[in-house]
């Protein structure tokens, strides 16, 4: 009697000691699963999209519109009339990295004629800033010209614009002040050059664009 419940205790410690193997080994087994979907889980939330160095992940600089910041009652020339314009840019960072705008420069051309345009100024912007990953944002920048600068600029730099197009520096000027109100002339933004820093590297964007957009 006692051997057959001897028997007996030991087939019964012996079941009992591999229903708990395997429950062992299946937690086993489900916590390696666990781990493993953790990480491979974290690997894809953290992969960074792509580079903004590359093609698709380089930042895109587009011209939005054009604003007058600050507008002065006309002042015949020589005497100076100030003009403040605020030329604002959609900044678009596809790539998955902040990306540092180091500076910007472009040319700003005002419509002489119908579809002629002529250079009046060059503004450059070294005011820093981030955009984030993924995002469009606007940055402004305001250029302030004055009259009396831009009849030496016609004058000179832009002289040969000026003959072959028969153009009268003084009435051109106060029609382009008159006007601005209302952009009833054509400004185009060209040769245009953004500088962004990354930790992958520096990357020059190029851009021009017009307003009012036609």
């Amino acid at each position: 009697m006692f051997f057959g419940l001897s028997l007996t205790v030991e087939k019964g410690e012996g079941y009992c000691l591999k229903i708990f193997e395997r429950r062992f080994t299946m937690r086993k087994v489900f916590l390696i699963f666990l781990i493993a979907t953790m990480a491979i889980g974290g690997l894809t939330s953290c992969k960074p999209g792509l580079l903004p160095t590359e093609e698709g992940g380089k930042p895109k600089v587009t011209l939005d519109r054009v604003e007058v910041m600050s507008y002065f009652p006309w002042t015949d020339l020589p005497a100076r009339t100030p003009l403040a314009l605020g030329f604002v840019f959609n900044i678009q960072n596809p790539s998955g990295y902040n990306i540092k705008l180091d500076n910007i420069k472009f040319t700003v051309s005002f419509e002489a004629a119908p579809g002629k345009y002529i250079e009046i100024a060059t503004p450059t912007n070294y005011d820093q800033i981030y955009f984030p990953p993924n995002t469009t944002s606007q940055y402004r920048v305001v250029s302030v010209i004055d009259s009396a600068t831009i009849r030496l600029t016609l004058l000179v730099a832009q002289a040969p614009k000026v003959q072959e197009w028969n153009l009268n520096i003084p009435d051109l000027i106060k029609g382009w002040y008159s006007k601005i109100g209302d952009f009833a002339f054509g400004i185009k933004v060209s040769e245009g050059m953004a500088v962004f820093n990354t930790e992958k590297g520096d990357v020059f964007v190029p851009f021009e664009g017009k307003f009012p957009k036609k």
